[in-house]
């Protein structure tokens, strides 16, 4: 072979080296493809080989290629596993986790098992998310109910930390105290305006734990100013509270108004009381006193404080007078008296009680000069009480005569009762009547609970009962006045008074100038008078 020929052969086997190694074409290149036309044909598929390659190394799997055989068939077949690869990847993207690559040796053994690993992941993570969303809807559900509860519910639920900071306090404290959460939260218990906090920890924290480490709520019980400046009870139940590993926290607590739990206790706290002094007073009644140190001793077995001497008095209540007796009226009367003892139960040195016809009350007394003067003042001083307290309940009170001790309990009560039923017929104008003062109704009024006393009346002045014009006439000519007085005080003529005198002569066939005859019927009126105001 010619050296010209072998040197041009070498040049044109290194301008195809070239275009397969080069990433630029060689110069010569397109000399020798206008000399050797096949030579063109050869560099024109290895260019499009070269150009088809390089698009797949790129990741450009758009590109044609018209050249058949086996290189380009083996490229063509390379691009369509990639398009493929690539629409499987796709479809695992979008959650298809059954595709499966067989035509890629090792890379095919790796991809198929990072499918089956992403399969169990996603799987995994689908049944966090569904636990979590479960959890999540549980857990609203939950924290909807609790706002629900803590937002409508009368009880306040409150949270401290371990500073004795208040953390959270539910809405209806705004409902109980007047206060918004705003108010409150976020403060130490010291500058928050909810005392009732302070009484619970009025101890120091430490302490508390002491009283709270068996387990057990612990209880308080305090009044507690409202906002609006009302009183109300409040009770609050505390308990420790801990985190999941068992740490202390701070403290829960659940406070409620007690407000009409306390009213209702008190209120059967007096019933008791009402009860208790009523059977002890009416006991010794009962038993016209008795044994002096016995009656103290069983006064303070009973935490009832008796002084050994004392002013009696007997309350009759006018406004029970004036309500009708049908059983519509029992409550409201019994409702009268129960008020009236606790009131005046509730003044100094008092003792008071129910009875039949009214109240009894006793009050520490000193004998001496000045007793019954002291004793009217005190009846002044209760009478003022009442209509302090009791505007709507009018009184007026018996005194008892005085005596020594107990031993004339049951008739000074008697004497106390019957000072005010004569003294409401005798003395209409005053409201306080002293037995002392009773003068011979002193003497009649134990004869006028006798039948004997009414067929007295009835035959000194029985005829003259059908005539309240000439009984109140005679009460007039008794007590020594004129014609003329007595008309003067009655509206009438002077001569009528006299025909009036001459009618009742008549009627009772006796002669008023007869001095036994108008002490007769005196004390017939004045028995009259006693037996009318049972």
């Amino acid at each position: 072979m010619k050296p010209e020929l072998e040197n041009e052969i070498n040049e044109v086997i290194q301008q195809i080296n070239r275009v397969l190694q080069s990433k630029s074409l060689p110069e010569k290149l397109g000399e020798y493809a206008d000399k050797y036309p096949e030579l063109a044909k050869l560099m024109e598929r290895l260019l499009a080989l070269r150009e088809f390659t390089f698009a797949l190394s790129e990741g450009d799997l758009s590109q044609a290629m018209n050249l058949r055989g086996y290189w380009p068939g083996a490229l063509k077949a390379l691009q369509s596993n990639l398009r493929h690869l690539t629409w499987q990847t796709s479809m695992v993207a979008s959650g298809d986790y059954s595709q499966r690559v067989a035509f890629m040796g090792d890379f095919s053994d790796a991809f198929n098992t990072m499918i089956i690993r992403l399969k169990d992941a996603t799987e995994n993570e689908q049944r966090y998310i569904a636990d979590l969303e479960r959890h999540q809807i549980a857990l609203k559900e939950s924290e909807r109910k609790y706002r629900l509860i803590a937002d409508n519910a009368d009880d306040v639920i409150w949270l401290l930390d371990t500073e004795m900071i208040i953390r959270y306090i539910s809405p209806s404290i705004e409902k109980l105290m007047g206060f918004t959460p705003a108010e409150v939260e976020e403060k130490p218990i010291t500058q928050a305006p909810l005392p009732f906090l302070q009484v619970v920890f009025q101890n120091s924290a430490t302490e508390f734990l002491k009283i709270a480490k068996a387990g057990s709520p612990v209880i308080i019980e305090c009044e507690q100013l409202r906002k609006d400046r009302k009183m109300i009870w409040l009770e609050s139940s505390v308990n420790v509270a801990r985190n999941s590993d068992g740490d202390i926290i701070g403290f829960t607590g659940v406070t409620r108004n007690i407000s009409e739990r306390k009213k209702a206790e008190n209120l059967l706290h007096q019933a008791y009381e009402r009860r208790k002094k009523r059977d002890f007073f009416n006991q010794l009644v009962e038993k016209n006193g008795g044994n002096e140190s016995e009656i103290l001793d069983m006064g303070w077995r009973d935490k009832i404080y008796v002084p050994k001497d004392f002013s009696l008095f007997f309350l009759y209540i006018e406004t029970l007078a004036t309500l009708p007796s049908d059983p519509d009226n029992l409550y409201r009367r019994q409702q009268i008296i129960d008020a009236l003892v606790d009131q005046l139960n509730r003044k100094e040195s008092t003792n008071a009680w129910e009875m039949a016809r009214g109240v009894g009350i006793i009050s520490p007394a000193s004998p001496g000069a000045t007793r019954k003067k002291k004793e009217l003042a005190t009846a002044a001083d209760y009478i003022k009480y009442i209509s302090t307290y009791l505007p709507d309940v009018e009184v007026c009170i018996g005194i008892a005569n005085y005596s020594d001790g107990w031993a004339n309990f049951a008739n000074r009560v008697k004497n106390a009762e019957a000072s005010a039923r004569i003294g409401r017929r005798v003395w209409r104008a005053q409201t306080i009547y002293h037995y002392e003062d009773c003068g011979i109704y002193q003497v009649l009024a134990p004869f006028s609970a006798s039948d004997e006393a009414n067929a007295y009346v009835a035959q000194m002045i029985g005829p003259l009962m059908e005539y309240p014009d000439l009984l109140e006439t005679l009460e007039k000519l008794l007590s020594g006045l004129s014609f003329k007085e007595i008309g003067a005080q009655m509206y009438l003529h002077h001569k009528t008074i006299q025909l009036r005198k001459q009618r009742i002569e008549q009627l009772l066939n006796v002669s008023l100038d007869s001095h036994e005859t108008r002490i007769t019927l005196s004390t017939a009126l004045q028995l009259m008078k006693i037996i009318n105001s049972k």
